[in-house]
């Protein structure tokens, strides 16, 4: 083919047709919205809810650090903060076992693992506060582990040169720790991108089809000049004054590319289990440029062929089916002055259409030209801009 892609996936993609066909499905992108919300709010649901952490409840303490000066060292207050704390101190003998002892006292055993986990000593900011917290399953048992932890600082803050004293400035009981709901946030970007992905699924598919929906399209794809457009049955626009260029436009390309041809064989490329739609297109094109077909019933092909209009001069229409179906479809084809190849509206057979244009050029046929058969004329008038 005379033309410097390899195929239809090399060609721009015609956005306005893409456009245009989206609108014809636009539902596809709200519905996809609405399951990419469902599903991202379910799997929220699952994730912090069904399968989310388990209930815990957390106490709270804050403690104020009075630090000891040496003459010497100066403070050691730079020493001391939330990793030296929980990290350093907390496991230590001086400060564990007296939490241990205290909830034993209590009839309350646990190993030093369990008491580290449940544990937290964090200096938000300002060194001389801390931020003494105790997370447990059991409410209780949480405010429990917080009374004696806070009980082991004070005694360390005692007992401990570096400080003067550890003093607790109050005590926040246990609580249900709870986290924050963004259901809300995960519907909204599942919506988002449920409607993202289905374009360009939608985007993907369209560069994948092979299908022509506007006669520009032809020329791209195949090299081929097209015709015209020959509308499907029943297929009506909202502009009526369009079927008059349309047809204008028909008449004029086919008076010049018939000049001097007896016989033109019609060909629709979508023909291969027999040549019905071969004759279809053939008695659309017939009635469009006035030809009254001869119905003789020698054949299916013969109710639309052997007629001439004096007036126009207009050769001898022969619908076929593709080349290969019949092998005398190749003397046929060897014989005529030429072939129109009608390619149907919106059918994915580019590459049984690519085959048949190679199969004519095999045999030294000329294609006259493509033209658009079976089309949507409420979309080619919308793609034309007719009827605005």
């Amino acid at each position: 083919m005379d033309r410097s892609d390899k195929g239809h996936m090399e060609e721009k993609l015609n956005l306005r047709s893409f456009y245009l066909r989206l609108l014809g499905k636009i539902w596809i992108i709200p519905v996809a919205a609405l399951l990419g919300a469902l599903l991202a709010g379910g799997i929220y649901t699952l994730v912090t809810v069904t399968f989310g952490p388990v209930r815990t409840y957390k106490g709270e303490a804050r403690l104020y650090i009075s630090f000891a000066y040496d003459e010497n060292k100066g403070t050691l207050v730079d020493y001391y903060n939330g990793y030296t704390w929980n990290n350093m101190l907390v496991p230590t003998d001086d400060i564990l076992n007296p939490i241990i002892s205290e909830l034993e006292s209590q009839q309350i055993f646990l190993s030093k693992d369990e008491l580290l986990s449940s544990i937290n000593a964090d200096i938000p900011s300002d060194v001389r506060i801390m931020l003494l917290s105790a997370e447990n399953k059991d409410k209780d048992l949480a405010d429990a582990i917080l009374l004696a932890s806070v009980k082991s600082m004070e005694s360390y803050g005692a007992n401990n040169s570096a400080f003067d004293s550890i003093k607790t400035l109050s005590i926040d009981k246990a609580r249900l720790v709870t986290y924050t709901d963004r259901s809300f946030a995960a519907i909204c970007f599942g919506a988002l991108a449920g409607a993202v992905i289905m374009l360009l699924v939608e985007l993907f598919a369209d560069a994948l089809d092979d299908a022509i929906y506007v006669p520009e399209d032809i020329r791209k794809r195949y090299g081929i000049d097209s015709l015209g457009v020959l509308f499907g049955k029943g297929s009506t626009g909202s502009h009526k004054e369009s079927d008059e260029i349309y047809k204008n436009e028909l008449i004029a390309a086919c008076k010049d590319r018939f000049g001097g041809k007896t016989e033109v064989v019609v060909i629709s490329t979508d023909s291969i289990n027999g040549e019905d739609n071969s004759v279809i297109d053939c008695g659309t094109l017939q009635t469009i440029l006035g030809i009254k077909g001869k119905n003789d019933k020698e054949s299916a092909a013969d109710s639309y062929v052997d007629s001439i209009d004096i007036s126009r001069q207009w050769p001898r229409l022969v619908p076929m089916s593709v080349p290969g179906k019949v092998l005398d479809n190749y003397r046929k084809i060897g014989t005529c002055d030429g072939v129109i190849l009608c390619v149907p509206y919106g059918v994915k057979n580019g590459a049984m259409t690519e085959h048949v244009i190679a199969q004519l050029r095999k045999h030294d046929c000329p294609v006259l030209g493509i033209v658009l058969a079976r089309a949507n004329k409420k979309f080619i008038d919308r793609y034309y801009g007719y009827g605005k």
